[in-house]
């Protein structure tokens, strides 16, 4: 069945149907997404291809429907964004596009519903003095209304007033329910709630950025009751026993002080008249028509009449009374005996019903009553001509007059034509005129109309000379109407130039509120500008009456009350300019009204604090209105955060460039007052928030860094002005735990990476170029710099101690790696062959042991020599060199490669060369992070944490390296050169084996090695190497045997064997400086120096030294060698001297001869020394 049919079956007809009067039809079937009764939306008729979205058990439940028909659900419980992104993805997917945007606003409803509100702790309520005050009031308030009978509702989970109720509840929506006719006999507290926005903190901050107290203002209608408005009826109809003031309760709601258009309006107290608009504005037309009405044109009274929203058949009729009153000698209507008159004269007959007769009889008895009893009230004088009395209400004929007038008026009250009767109606008039007679009599005021009265009417009038449709344009008549106001009205209402010109003034901007026509602002301060004396309004005293205001005193005060109005009206706007004025003419018209009206007022000097509370409350009005539209938009919190960030820095940047050159000539702290405020609401919305992050998130990063970013914006303006310091948000010190967390975790994490980066090292290079290291220590820095970069990439202000303590964790991963090589490695010191014991010198086995090498070196048999000299050569030969490899130790530091060798000295190398790199990189990203405001604040003591940020690396390194460097000299020397240094060099004679072989071999084997490391490292295995060959040469020397002898006249050779191995590592510049040479060999010279000394002299140092007890290592720091024992000793032991031998065997007992355990065939060493003689150059193993 197709669905079309479905829905034309089941559309009238089905169970899910919910209808109600006068309201759209929504729909329950499962399916629907939207509930709303439409083919597009049904979730029967569409039953094939539908997506439903739903809550149950916390979680949002997407469904679309199968092939089969059936809703087949997933359960949602992600975040809002997620959730509204899977709803749209489910109704793409079930090929219903156009069902994406109804998914999406049902789940992001839904999420918002589910979502659980965070508890608030008593401690985190308000503890302002503002809010404590306020919920102290409120309660009283409440208790008092309970304790005189009304009921009051509590919300549901609320069982007393508690602290978020009081906060929450708003003064005027409860003012609100309780005014009306009647006492209210429930309270529904429900009803007075507000967001928490606008709670008592907010509105304390909004009232401490109002207007400053101004002198007088009690004048106004904040300072003292409002007058209600009259309904004659419901006065005539009352209990005569109720006085005027019980009897107005029941004034209907609407008022003159309340505009149907929004146009500003005088909330003056004198101008509370009690009269309604329309009648208001019927008396004006009726006055102006007295005075002017015969001179005036018919233009002027049509203007004048469309002004006033009068009908032309109503404004005919108050033609016709007005020739009346003229007819009966009243030449104006703009006092009270002239309308007691009207109501002697006028009849229903003047008028086109009786109907419109009861609208004008109502307005002129309540113009008589509001006069009359208000007179009586607080102008009242016992005796005609004196003085006013103390307490005139209790004055018993006072109230008797009032009485008898309002019986009067109440007999004048006939609503019908049947129930008029002609006589009866002029008995009541004269009644009410001998009532009125007398109390005027007895009134200060007498007939005159009240002085707000008076203004009110003027008020009317001078709107007249603007346009009903066109409200910003005169009319053409408005030079007549002025020359008629002025010429005769003002007259006889008694305005002056000052009070006209002030009234002038707030109408002009009254009518620029209207229309925002820009001229009108010119002349609306240039009128204010033209009011001679506006004095300083002195305190209100709260017994006067505005009845007893004469002309003079009205002619001072008023001008200063209007003006004053007028400047409420403007910093009402400026309090919003952000929103109401997009005119930067509009807005420097509106500072130019200000500024004359403070002016007029006296009160210049306080007209910047006036601009400050206006900037604060427009930049905290946008802020709301911003934070409410995105509030209806975003549902995740930290996205709410950051594009309230954006949208401040947006408000800053219009109000920077376009509001504050406006308003500096008269504010210059324009923009930093800005700036305070968007600082101050954007960080009571952010904090909170940012107490509760717990995680280090993405979205939570990006609001943290546009909140920073704004903060930055706003302190770098305020940082120019030194009265308006703000304290930071701390942002940063706030998200310290966090940042150490996550510290501590990428260092624990790294610590595993390195232990699985070492495990899988073998050692071989990642490229054949030269100085190219391992794998391990490219991933190392790899990860060490990703790691680092991972911090800074939050694109945050770290704390310098969260830096600190990520580069510790990279420092002590980086020593992990230098140890690790340097313990895989082990120590070199096995290849150093151990010193051979001691003999002396002993002519016949030497000459004996030479011939046997040269027999052996050229070729001769073992067998041929003389028995004799087989025997010596047999029984003095000694072996005391063990071979290499004699020790699993040796074995293992002799099976080192020096292409695995190489390789961990230029890692090494290379990651000396990164640190300086990661040092900068560090500093250079932390310091592009911190804020300006904190480089200014901090100074260069910030960068103390910088010094040795990765010296336990770099000194590990350095060590780990040089270990390496003598591991490979050592291996060099005493590994692949051992034979050839430790058994041919200098044996038997100088002459015979001299170092040059060797120098070769070192220079071939170092030149080899150099040309696979790294370009700083030559130099220190140059080093190395020299080293160790000076210590081998001293070694041969002073412990090279028993056939190892020396003549002082051997020195010579020495010394320029010594001098050939210098230049070769000096190398003519290209190698080590001749200082370090020369420090290398220092030892090996002063032996050198010491050999050359005549063997007597030689014994008797000796002797001296051990007379004196110096004995310890060989040539030690300060001690010559030819003072040191040792030296001594072995350079004796290896002298080719009767004399030496002679001397070492009777004071130190020393043999002649290697003990036996060590000797070994003569042929066996003299093949070994005719091999050395004849072996090739060797090449370094590995």
């Amino acid at each position: 069945m197709s669905a079309q049919l479905v829905w034309e079956l089941v559309k009238k007809n089905n169970a899910f149907i919910r209808k109600s009067v006068n309201h759209t039809v929504f729909s329950a079937e499962p399916g629907n997404v939207a509930n709303k009764h439409s083919y597009k939306y049904s979730g029967l008729a569409n039953r094939g291809a539908t997506v439903d979205v739903a809550a149950a058990n916390g979680a949002v439940v997407i469904s679309k429907s199968s092939k089969k028909g059936k809703l087949a659900g997933s359960v949602c419980k992600k975040n809002a964004r997620r959730t509204n992104h899977a709803a749209a993805a489910e109704a793409q997917s079930a090929g219903r596009p156009d069902l994406k945007s109804a998914a999406q606003a049902r789940a992001s409803a839904l999420s918002k519903g589910i979502r659980k509100a965070k508890a608030v702790a008593a401690s985190q309520m308000s503890t302002h003095p503002v809010a404590v005050e306020r919920r102290a009031l409120l309660k009283y308030i409440l208790q008092d209304l309970q304790a005189r009978g009304v009921e009051v509702l509590l919300p549901v989970g609320c069982s007393d007033f508690d602290e978020w109720l009081l906060d929450a509840l708003s003064a005027e929506r409860l003012l609100k329910q309780l005014r009306g006719p009647t006492k209210p006999a429930r309270l529904d507290l429900i009803n007075a709630c507000v967001s928490a926005s606008t709670g008592p903190l907010a509105t304390g901050r909004r009232d401490s950025w109002q207007m400053p107290p101004r002198v007088g203002r009690e004048s106004m209608s904040h300072g003292g009751d409002e007058v209600p408005l009259v309904d004659i009826r419901s006065l005539l109809h009352a209990d005569s026993s109720a006085t005027p003031g019980e009897s107005q309760q029941a004034a209907a709601p609407a008022g003159p002080d309340e505009a149907a258009d929004g146009a500003p309006q005088l909330r003056l107290r004198s101008l509370q008249v009690g009269l309604r608009e329309h009648q208001l504005k019927e008396l004006a037309y009726a006055v102006f028509l007295s005075c002017c009405g015969k001179t005036a044109s018919r233009g002027l009274l049509a203007s004048l009449r469309a002004s006033l929203e009068l009908p032309e058949a109503r404004a005919g009729e108050l033609a016709r009374i007005t020739e009346l009153a003229s007819k009966a000698g009243v030449a104006s209507l703009a006092s009270l005996d002239a309308h007691i008159k009207l109501l002697q004269t006028v009849r229903p007959t003047a008028f086109d019903s009786f109907r419109n007769f009861v609208k004008w009889r109502d307005t002129v008895t309540s113009v008589v009553w509001l006069v009359l009893s208000q007179a009586a009230r607080e102008a009242w004088v016992a005796t005609p001509g004196g003085t006013v009395a103390a307490a005139p209400a209790t004055d018993a004929a006072a109230r008797t007059l009032l009485a008898r007038l309002k019986g009067g008026l109440r007999r004048l009250d006939v609503r019908t034509a049947d129930e008029y009767d002609d006589a009866e109606y002029a008995e009541a008039v004269e009644a009410v005129f001998a009532a009125a007679e007398r109390l005027a009599k007895h009134c200060q005021t007498g007939w005159t109309f009240p002085w707000g009265l008076r203004a009110r009417l003027a008020e009317l009038l001078l709107r007249g000379m603007f346009d009903t449709l066109d409200e910003g344009q005169y009319t053409e008549q408005r030079q007549e109407l002025l020359s008629a106001l002025q010429g005769s009205v003002w007259r006889e209402l008694q305005i002056g130039p000052d009070v006209h010109n002030a009234v002038f003034a707030w109408v002009h901007y009254r009518q620029f509120a209207v229309s925002q026509e820009l001229l009108l602002l010119e002349v609306s301060r240039q009128a204010i500008q033209q009011i001679k004396a506006v004095p300083a309004l002195p305190p209100a005293d709260g017994g006067s009456s505005p009845l007893l205001v004469t002309k003079e005193q009205a002619d001072a005060a008023f001008p200063a009350e209007v003006v004053a109005c007028i400047s409420e009206a403007v910093c009402g706007t400026l309090s919003r300019y952000h929103a109401a004025v997009d005119n930067p003419r509009v807005m420097k018209g509106l500072v130019g009204v200000l500024d004359a009206a403070e002016a007029a007022c006296g009160r210049r000097e306080g007209l910047p604090a006036l601009l400050e509370g206006c900037i604060a409350a427009s930049v905290e009005a946008a802020f709301d209105a911003s934070l409410a539209e995105l509030s209806a938009n975003v549902s995740a919190e930290e996205d709410l955060i950051m594009l309230l960030a954006a949208s401040c820095a947006e408000l800053y940047k219009q109000e920077a460039t376009v509001y504050a050159p406006l308003l500096a000539p008269a504010q210059p702290a324009a923009r930093v007052i800005a700036a305070r405020s968007l600082h101050e609401v954007y960080g009571a919305k952010m904090l909170p928030w940012l107490i509760g992050v717990n995680g280090l998130t993405k979205s939570a990063l990006e609001a943290i860094r546009a909140s920073m970013a704004l903060e930055e914006l706003l302190l770098e303006e305020c940082r120019e002005s030194p009265d308006a310091q703000i304290a930071p948000w701390g942002t940063m010190e706030r998200l310290s735990p966090l940042l150490y967390t996550w510290a501590q975790g990428q260092i624990t994490m790294l610590g595993g990476w390195m232990d699985r980066i070492l495990a899988s090292e073998d050692w071989t290079r990642v490229s054949k170029q030269r100085a190219h290291g391992s794998r391990s220590v490219v991933e190392t820095i790899k990860i060490v710099t990703e790691t680092l970069e991972a911090l800074f990439n939050m694109r945050l202000a770290i704390p310098a101690g969260v830096v600190r303590c990520l580069t510790e964790g990279v420092d002590n991963a980086l020593q992990k790696y230098c140890d690790f090589v340097r313990t895989q490695v082990g120590s070199p010191d096995a290849l150093i062959p151990p010193p051979p014991p001691l003999t002396r010198y002993k002519r016949e086995l030497a000459v004996a042991a030479e011939e046997a090498a040269a027999a052996a070196a050229n070729g001769v048999p073992a067998g041929q020599l003389s028995k004799v000299k087989n025997k010596m050569a047999d029984a003095f030969t000694p072996n005391w060199l063990p071979p290499l490899g004699a020790t699993e130790e040796e074995r293992r530091v002799d099976g080192l490669s020096y292409d695995g060798l190489v390789v961990r000295l230029n890692s090494v190398q290379h990651l000396l060369d990164s640190l300086g790199g990661l040092e900068r990189m560090v500093v250079d990203r932390w310091d592009d992070g911190r804020p300006r405001s904190a480089k200014a604040r901090e100074g260069a003591h910030a960068y103390d944490w910088i010094a040795g940020m990765f010296d336990g690396a770099r000194r590990t390194a350095a060590r780990t390296r040089d270990h390496l460097a003598r591991f490979i000299a050592v291996k060099v020397v005493f590994g692949d050169l051992r034979d050839v240094i430790f058994e041919r060099l200098y044996r038997f004679h100088v002459q015979v084996s001299r170092l040059e072989l060797v120098l070769q071999e070192v220079d071939r084997l170092l030149g080899d090695i150099c040309g696979r490391v790294h370009d700083a490292l030559p130099p220190r295995l140059g080093r190395a190497v020299c080293a160790a060959l000076a210590s081998a040469v001293q070694s041969v020397l002073l412990d090279g045997g028993p056939y190892r002898l020396f003549t002082p006249q051997d020195v010579d050779l020495l010394e320029a064997d010594l001098a050939q191995m210098r230049a070769m590592f000096y190398a003519d510049g290209d190698g080590i400086s001749l200082e370090e040479v020369d420090a290398l060999c220092r030892p090996l010279s002063d032996v050198v120096d010491a050999m050359q000394l005549d063997t007597g002299l030689v014994i008797q140092n000796l002797k001296q030294a051990q007379a004196s007890g110096g004995r310890g290592a060989p040539s030690p720091r300060g001690t010559p060698a030819a003072m040191n024992p040792d030296v001594l000793l072995r350079i004796l032991c290896h002298r080719a001297d009767h004399a030496a031998s002679k001397f070492l065997k009777k004071d130190y007992k020393i043999p002649k001869k290697i003990p036996g355990g060590l000797s070994a065939s003569v042929s066996d060493v003299a093949q070994k020394a005719g091999g050395l003689l004849r072996r090739s150059k060797t090449s370094p193993r590995g």
